[in-house]
């Protein structure tokens, strides 16, 4: 959510405020009295609290005004710019409303591309942005063209880092629609081109072709390769593998009758609207890449859904340690917010545009130096 954030963060830590000081801040900015670098840095922050304790719509307010005032000064800081978008397309992704982080989306890449050279790390960086949205949105023929595109620019223009990230992506999208061959021979031409053998690349692409023998069931491959991939000390987790989420059986009778052309089984009626439902999970990746001690930290109110999402958790399992034998090693202790997917929609009978449930959930890595403290006692 917070990527390009955290880069503003590391280029200016004296701007940093907490608490009544950073309502005081974003007040000024609000008021047109900041920077577009402090008014992202103030806003952003801001936004981030607000979306830590639940109030996703607050959290989305405050960052739509800041691109009102600021998506004309992209020239002058594209990069603080670029981060409202980023961090509107986030907390628009879990409030639900789709068009909202489509355009965040959108804003974020061409305020990239238009007032940074092509070569720049956050120009690459959000290179595959778009294409993530495709697949958020479930438009995953639209998300191979854009990977696909992304690649053979990129190879065309001999930027090797953005065409490997799209290249990579494209090789996750066909294995998870089940085209296990054609991504075995996208992963084959991959592992060929010289980037690859830079140490980052080289884990990353047999930790791809160790969830292509995940998804095939494929043991031997699977023990052959997890033999090869060893995550290092001062590195977050990597995931091998989790369990499917529980979806919601009324979204998913929906979706399956829309799939055949038919009307929803349930239909949504005009005075239904969907409330916000969100916990944040805490648990421990231990050295050996099992989860022990998932625990829901807080929530909204008594999601009937939280324990089938700590069952999730639990049975996920992550590349091992390379200090696996360090005797007391506690491993890594994460945070998750877990928001039950929504999505807008105008039912029959209302003229009025409204959150609606949809299947499965929204999930993102709260992890950080502040947050990532295990509870009392631990």
């Amino acid at each position: 959510m917070f990527a390009l954030f955290l880069l503003l963060q590391a280029a200016a830590p004296d701007i940093v405020v907490t608490g009544e000081r950073l309502v005081e801040e974003q007040a000024k900015c609000a008021r047109g009295e900041c920077t577009p670098l402090r008014d992202a840095r103030a806003t952003i922050a801001l936004a981030e609290q607000r979306f830590r304790s639940g109030e996703y719509v607050h959290a989305k307010g405050l960052l739509a005004a800041a691109i009102s005032r600021n998506k004309d000064k992209g020239a002058d800081a594209p990069r603080a710019v670029a981060a409202i978008y980023e961090a509107m397309a986030t907390v628009s992704l879990h409030e639900g409303d789709q068009d909202d982080y489509r355009r965040a989306v959108a804003g974020q890449d061409k305020t990239l591309r238009d007032n940074l050279p092509a070569d720049d790390v956050a120009v690459q960086a959000s290179a595959t942005a778009l294409g993530d949205m495709w697949i958020k949105l479930g438009r995953y023929r639209q998300a191979e063209s854009t990977f696909r595109g992304i690649e053979e620019q990129a190879l065309a223009e001999g930027q090797a880092y953005p065409a490997m990230m799209a290249g990579m992506k494209r090789v996750w999208l066909a294995g998870a629609l089940g085209k296990m061959r054609e991504a075995r021979a996208m992963l084959d031409a991959l592992e060929q081109r010289q980037i690859a053998q830079e140490p980052g690349f080289r884990t990353a692409l047999r930790v791809v072709r160790l969830r292509l023998a995940v998804r095939a069931g494929d043991e031997a491959e699977i023990t052959r390769l997890a033999g090869t991939i060893a995550a290092d000390k001062d590195t977050p987790p990597i995931l091998i593998w989790q369990p499917p989420y529980p979806s919601d059986a009324i979204a998913e009778a929906n979706n399956n009758a829309r799939a055949f052309g038919g009307g929803d089984v349930l239909p949504v009626r005009s005075s239904d609207v969907a409330s916000i439902q969100w916990v944040d999970v805490g648990f421990w990746v231990r050295p050996d890449g099992r989860i022990e001690e998932a625990e829901i930290l807080r929530g909204s109110r008594s999601p009937a859904w939280a324990p089938a999402i700590l069952k999730q958790v639990e049975g996920r399992r992550y590349v091992a340690k390379a200090n696996l034998g360090e005797e007391g090693a506690p491993g890594s202790y994460r945070i998750e917010r877990v928001t039950r997917k929504n999505r807008y929609e105008t039912p029959l009978g209302s003229n009025i545009r409204r959150r609606i449930s949809a299947a499965s959930f929204e999930v993102l890595d709260l992890t950080a130096s502040e947050a990532a403290t295990p509870p009392p006692g631990e």
